[in-house]
């Protein structure tokens, strides 16, 4: 299980997200990422956190065993929803709140954490 966020420094403050219920996963956190880089880094990622970075259809399309992306926040403007439509990619997001202040951030890593969880319990082999 790989997860990539591709723009924690968007965020205020500190983005400490809490660890993920599944032994084995591996873990990049990227303050920015310039949208050429965002292929480069995501290509066999299976989550896909950004919070505006734009995640493209060639991005989506390009990532072969992408399942998930999550908005690190109420927006999914910048999320081709069309494309993770057509790949059968689920798109999340935290509802009502936005990393502009430490406090909000926190909340939003949490809650990030929380939608992996939960759509990990979803997978039949969760190994």
């Amino acid at each position: 299980m790989n997860i990539v966020m591709v723009d924690s420094g968007q965020l205020a403050g500190e983005a400490d997200f809490p660890e993920v219920d599944i032994k084995k996963y591996g873990w990049q956190q990227f303050v920015s990422l310039e949208n050429a880089e965002v292929e480069e880094r995501c290509w066999r990622t299976d989550v896909i956190i950004s919070t505006n970075t734009p995640i493209t259809a060639q991005v989506i399309k390009e990532s072969f065993k992408l399942k998930l992306i999550i908005a690190a926040g109420d927006n999914t403007d910048h999320i081709d929803r069309a494309a993770a439509d057509a790949q059968d990619i689920q798109v999340m997001n935290v509802p009502g709140i936005t990393g502009d202040n430490a406090t909000n951030t926190q909340v939003i890593c949490e809650q990030v954490v929380q939608h992996i969880n939960k759509w990990l319990k979803s997978l039949p082999d969760k190994e």
